[in-house]
């Protein structure tokens, strides 16, 4: 019986010929010697064999990952939702910030191995050879925005510069401007791309650095002439009446989120970082083929378990259509090198020119990121690559 269950029950005396043997269940069925007895000894078999493989279950990993109250972070806790973690032998944790700067400075406090973050505050940790860029978590460019009062003269004239028309703004209505922004990320990237169509740089406008949620509340209460945000604090400003002056598409600047790893762990652990690449990626796959009004509820119950806060549906629809997720073929090809160069790095080479417009990069800071040789497809090819039998 054990033998036709394909589970060994122990080795026993060797039989020898002529003279029976008997194992414990048989010993088991002429104890109880009833009808049932049968049924009785194979409910002990089934029971030992799975107690066995239980106690021989390979252990989940658990991987402590951080993200913003935004559009990627719901890839990551929708697949927690359904258990693709656990598919893939990982026991995801996801750590609340508010900004990708906060992610990157406390990096080492959180002991997070993955996290989501644009582009700004990945590039400065990588500076100190603290992550790897792994991959695209999605492209918010649409999502990014400068605000400011109805009434402010910024708005009375809009494509001042021809090569950007939906802008609005021109030097003399902006400069000596007060901006509120976090710096060091993507609004602060979006507030230099636009003072830069407008013929202008950050020297001629007052940028005051304040967190969203702050940075929201001073604004409301009167403080500064705009305000620059990404989703989905920009619906929040859209509710108080604020106008869109210009969003990062418009004036021709990728803003992609990307997937960082910490260097560290991922060179201890390319297994798990690989594992959770394929849990993203099968998100984005399910993002691809499923409409946006089908996954509004969810994203809206998302919204609300992640900020505390609420979103209507008609946001929770549009916020999905501004994010363009990649799948795994499209982001190999973005990463994948051509002289010397490819799509994504050529974004990251336009902000790496930002940051140095700026002067917050010394001669030698700036030849190490425009090598960006912490940029790698390694993982993302690991996904690609048949899995081992």
């Amino acid at each position: 019986m054990a033998n036709v269950l394909g589970c060994s029950v122990g080795s026993g005396s060797v039989r020898k010929p002529g003279k029976r043997t008997f194992s414990w269940v048989d010993e088991e069925i002429m104890k109880v010697r009833n009808p049932f007895a049968g049924l009785l000894a194979l409910f002990f078999v089934v029971a030992w064999c799975l107690s066995g493989s239980a106690a021989f279950a390979k252990p989940l990993v658990p991987l402590r990952t951080a993200w913003l109250g935004e559009h990627e972070t719901f890839l990551v806790w929708y697949a927690r939702e359904k258990g693709w973690d656990k598919a893939e032998g990982l026991d995801l944790e996801l750590l609340p910030f508010e900004s990708g700067k906060n992610v990157i400075d406390e990096m080492q406090s959180s002991n997070w191995a993955i996290a989501g973050v644009g582009a700004m505050p990945a590039l400065t940790a990588s500076l100190s050879s603290r992550l790897y860029i792994v991959g695209i978590g999605n492209d918010e460019s649409a999502s990014n925005a400068i605000f400011t009062r109805a009434d402010s003269p910024i708005l009375k004239m809009k494509g001042f510069n021809p090569n950007c028309p939906e802008v609005y703004g021109n030097p003399g209505s902006v400069r000596g401007k007060t901006f509120i922004v976090p710096k060091g990320t993507s609004a602060h990237y979006m507030l230099s791309r636009w003072l830069h169509v407008l013929g202008l740089n950050e020297r001629d406008v007052n940028i005051v650095d304040m967190q969203p949620s702050e940075a929201m509340k001073a604004f409301a209460d009167g403080q500064g002439d705009a305000i620059a945000l990404w989703a989905p604090q920009t619906f929040e400003a859209e509710k108080l009446g604020l106008k869109t002056v210009a969003h990062s598409s418009d004036c021709n600047a990728r803003q992609p989120i990307l997937l960082v790893a910490n260097m560290d762990y991922a060179n201890k652990h390319k297994g798990d970082i690989v594992a959770f690449l394929r849990v993203y990626l099968r998100s984005v796959d399910m993002m691809k083929k499923t409409p946006a009004e089908d996954l509004a509820d969810d994203y809206m119950r998302f919204y609300n378990a992640w900020t505390g806060k609420t979103m209507t549906r008609e946001e929770a629809i549009r916020d999905i259509k501004d994010h363009p997720v990649y799948a795994l073929d499209q982001q190999l090809d973005m990463f994948k090198q051509s002289y010397g160069t490819s799509e994504l790095r050529e974004w990251l080479h336009d902000i790496v020119s930002f940051q140095n417009e700026t002067g917050e990069l010394d001669r030698r800071d700036l030849a190490r990121l425009e090598r960006l040789h912490y940029v790698t497809d390694i993982y993302l090819k690991a996904v690609k690559a048949p899995a081992k039998k």
